[in-house]
This record gives C-alpha cells, sequence and structure tokens, in this order.
C-alpha cells in the first residue's frame, strides 16, 4: 500500500473513531491472529465498506482486508503511542508496544524504529523466560508475523529490506537457541509466494540464498527440483533463474550430472514452447558457457536456440537469442582456454560474467 493519500482518505480522516480502528487492527494482528498459519492480508478501498459505517476490516479465516482509512487512523494512534513510550511519557507494556508496532508496520515496512523495538522486546522476552517453550514460542510468533507481510499482497512488504532484514535475524536467534529451522519450507512458504507477489523480488531470491548457507541440514536436491519446478511456472522471472544456477553452481556432488539434468530440462520446455524471453535464455547461455553442461548438450543447445530463431518474428525476439548464442561462444571458449592454463576455473569465470 502507498503511503500517499487519495483526496476522499484525507478529508475522512477526521470521521470514525481512530483509537477504535488501532484496537482493531492490532488485535487482529496480535491476539487473534492463527496460532498455526500465516495471515493473508489485503488493503481495502472504501467500496467495500458500507459508507459511514465503523467496520474497519473483513475477515474469512486467515486472509483479512483492512480498511484503508481505517488503517491511517490507526496508524496515527500507534505511532504517537510509540513516540510516547520511548520517550518515557507513558511506558506501555510489552503486548501494548507489540500491537502498537504491529500496525506501525502494517502501515509503513521501513519504519525501522519499530522494527528495532520489536527485536529488544524479543530478546527482552527470551532473556527473561526462563524457559525454553515459551522463547521458541515467543520467536514463533513473531516469525508468523512477519512472514504474514511478507507472503500478503501488500506490495511494498513483499519486497522490503527492513521486513527481510528482520526475518535473517529473527532466524540467527532460532540457530544460536538451537532451534528448528525448516529450509526447504521457508523457500516454499516464503521466498516462493514473495517471488509471486512481487515479480523478480531481489530481496527474496537474496533471501534464499541466505537460507541455505545457513548452519543447518539442508537436503539441496530437493530444493533443487523445487526451485526448477517454480522457474518452469514462472519463466519469465530472471531472479529465480538467477537463484537456480546458484544452486547449480554451488553443487558439491555430481554437480555436472545435476547441471546436464536441469540444461535438458529447461532446453526442452523452451523448445517446447518456443520461449524467447531474456531471463530464460540469460540462464540457458551461462549454464551452456559453464563447463557444467558437455559438448554435445552445448551443440543441442546451439539447435534448440536455432530452430526457435526461426519461428519469432519480432526484432526484438530475435536479438534476444542471437545475444544469448553470441555470450556463450565467447564465455565458453574463454573458459575453456582458462581452465586448461589453470588461470581461472569455468565457475570462478560465470560469478565474473553471470547478471544477477
Amino acid at each position: 500500500m502507498s503511503r500517499a493519500l487519495d483526496a476522499e482518505t484525507a478529508a475522512s480522516l477526521r470521521s470514525g473513531d481512530p483509537l477504535a480502528a488501532y484496537q482493531a487492527i492490532s488485535s487482529v494482528l496480535g491476539s487473534s491472529a492463527p496460532s498455526d498459519g500465516l495471515l493473508e492480508i489485503e488493503i481495502l478501498g472504501p467500496s467495500h465498506f458500507i459508507e459511514g459505517g465503523q467496520q474497519h476490516f473483513l475477515r474469512d479465516g486467515r486472509a483479512v482486508g483492512f480498511s484503508k482509512l481505517a488503517l491511517v487512523q490507526a496508524f496515527m494512534v500507534a505511532r504517537q503511542r510509540l513516540q510516547d513510550h520511548l520517550s518515557g511519557v507513558v511506558p506501555l507494556p510489552d503486548d501494548e508496544v507489540l500491537a502498537a508496532t504491529a500496525v506501525i508496520l502494517l502501515f509503513d515496512p521501513e519504519y525501522l524504529t519499530a522494527a528495532n523495538v520489536r527485536k529488544r522486546l524479543v530478546q527482552a522476552m527470551i532473556s527473561g523466560s526462563g524457559a525454553a517453550a515459551a522463547a521458541r514460542a515467543r520467536l514463533e510468533s513473531e516469525k508468523r508475523f512477519v512472514d504474514s507481510l511478507l507472503t500478503s499482497r501488500l506490495h511494498r512488504h513483499t519486497k522490503s529490506p527492513t521486513l527481510w532484514s528482520h526475518r535473517r535475524w529473527l532466524l540467527g536467534v532460532f540457530i544460536s537457541l538451537d532451534l528448528p529451522v525448516d529450509v526447504l519450507q521457508d523457500i516454499k512458504d516464503v521466498v516462493f509466494v514473495a517471488g509471486e507477489r512481487h515479480p523478480r523480488n531481489y530481496y527474496a531470491w537474496c533471501h534464499a540464498r541466505f537460507l541455505m548457507g545457513l548452519d543447518k541440514p539442508i537436503h539441496r536436491a530437493e530444493v533443487l527440483e523445487a526451485v526448477q519446478a517454480w522457474c518452469f511456472q514462472h519463466h519469465t522471472d530472471t531472479s529465480g533463474w538467477s537463484f537456480l544456477y546458484f544452486l547449480l553452481d554451488t553443487e558439491t556432488d555430481s554437480s555436472k550430472a545435476t547441471g546436464c539434468s536441469t540444461f535438458a530440462a529447461v532446453l526442452a520446455l523452451v523448445s517446447s514452447l518456443r520461449l524467447a524471453n531474456e531471463s530464460v535464455w540469460v540462464f540457458l547461455r551461462t549454464l551452456a558457457a559453464s563447463r557444467l553442461v558437455g559438448d554435445e548438450q552445448y551443440l543441442e543447445f546451439l539447435a534448440v536456440q536455432a530452430a526457435v530463431l526461426e519461428t519469432l518474428k519480432t526484432p526484438a525476439d530475435q536479438a534476444v537469442l542471437r545475444a544469448a548464442a553470441n555470450w556463450c561462444k565467447t564465455y565458453r571458449d574463454n573458459a575453456a582456454h582458462l581452465h586448461s592454463t589453470g588461470d581461472l576455473t569455468p565457475a570462478r569465470l560465470m560469478r565474473r560474467h553471470t547478471p544477477t
């Protein structure tokens, strides 16, 4: 949701009860939030609510739509409460601080003070609880709140560096307390969804790389299979393809066999659907030039490129395929020469020339 207010919303701010709006919205985000799943949040315009009514949200199970007017009113109350608390004018109990910061971050995901206040509260609650079960429950509750913002239909939240940073910090706390982190499930439930809500989501896929680097058991083959399936369903998303190449490039066991299998599958997809988008061809050219695939499959790449090129009518699409073949030939030849002389490994060469 944009922080800019349209004329109608600005004119309506003085109507209604801001405190009632705050209490209603903070309750949905806090005490009445599901304990076994995520909220699906949307911000709704006035056409969804009765004119002159006092309805602040619509809810159906885990799906909730907040009135934009009510959210603005709630934000003004929450911000004032947080400022009074931080200045010591009106100290608030922890649950009230959490409620205020939840409303603030729903309205503005880049409100860094609110995120940092929640970090301090989480740390204080963990250190003061004395019980592992209580600490875990608090961390999981915070994780559900952040994940709800990151995966909901909120355009600014799904790509918020502040929220993704907060999630990384949370996982660091999980690891420090030796709590489980399901990397594959996090990629499926959070990264994939955020990538769908906001295509080419740089921050989401950077978080996926962070997850793969955690000191936790990771079934790389399952992750690779899931990411490949996602890319096939979102073949214009260059960030997803970039992460798929990252997985192949960092494989330690049977990397060439995995690379060949993936390369063949993507070539079959491109050949079948006559795909001409730059995202998939950048992936193919990079993989073909990396020496993770053999000479036979490189020739197959050139054959598929030529076959698809013949079917294209748009000059822009034709330019994409020609550029892919030329780029691949240049860097595959360079990689072969440098590898034979020992000056540079193919993987290192690709990291220098692969777009992020």
